[in-house]
């Protein structure tokens, strides 16, 4: 039961990774602490749907939220280890599409 608790737990966080937004939102945030005016403009995107996305995050623990004034400041909650888990996606993301060009042209150069 343990096993598959984490598992799930697991799958819970691929899930909420999975999100190009969410991972822009962190990535930005690596480098420290933003109001959400500075992320709407660093991002592009509109405040109802990047608050939104902050909510999410913050409600996985993913984000820490801190009232400054009329803004709120968001920052990671574990800034080395999520930088550790994006930096090791990356890396994996990047190394499965070597993999897959090297097994395309084999199967090319078999036919």
């Amino acid at each position: 039961m343990r096993t598959r608790r984490k598992l799930e737990q697991v799958t819970s966080m691929a899930a909420l990774l999975a999100v190009p937004l969410r991972l822009e939102i962190i990535e930005r945030l690596r480098g420290g602490p933003m109001i959400v005016g500075d992320l709407v403009h660093a991002l592009g995107e509109n405040q109802a749907t990047l608050s939104k996305q902050l909510g999410v995050l913050r409600e996985a623990g993913v984000l820490a939220c801190r009232p400054d004034g009329r803004c709120r400041e968001y920052a990671l909650g574990n800034p080395a280890l999520l930088g550790e888990i994006i930096d090791g996606l990356q890396a994996l993301a990047m190394d499965a599409v070597v993999q897959a060009v090297e097994c395309r042209a084999r199967r090319t150069a078999r036919a």
